[in-house]
């Protein structure tokens, strides 16, 4: 992961935290060919779509934000990423 050369105090704690979140990500992810099969499909679709979601939780995420309010959306988004505020 990329870091910052000067980072800023202020935002230390919630970067430990979603480097935390990043390496947990990480290590539970979709298999690579799952992607990778995702990308072929969206590369040589003779009518491409604006989304390919890519695994199960993608494509949940893209289900729920058509169905729930954005605002409980966003909620659930910040709440999943352990953002605060």
């Amino acid at each position: 992961m990329m870091q910052a050369d000067t980072p800023l105090p202020i935002y230390t704690r919630q970067r430990a935290v979603f480097d935390e979140l990043m390496v947990e990500q990480m290590r539970s992810g979709d298999d690579p060919a799952v992607v990778a099969k995702v990308v072929v499909a969206a590369a040589t679709d003779p009518k491409p779509k604006l989304s390919y979601p890519a695994g199960s939780i993608a494509a949940r995420v893209s289900v729920l934000r058509r169905i729930v309010p954005a605002r409980a959306f966003d909620k659930s988004i910040r709440k999943l990423n352990r953002m605060t505020s």
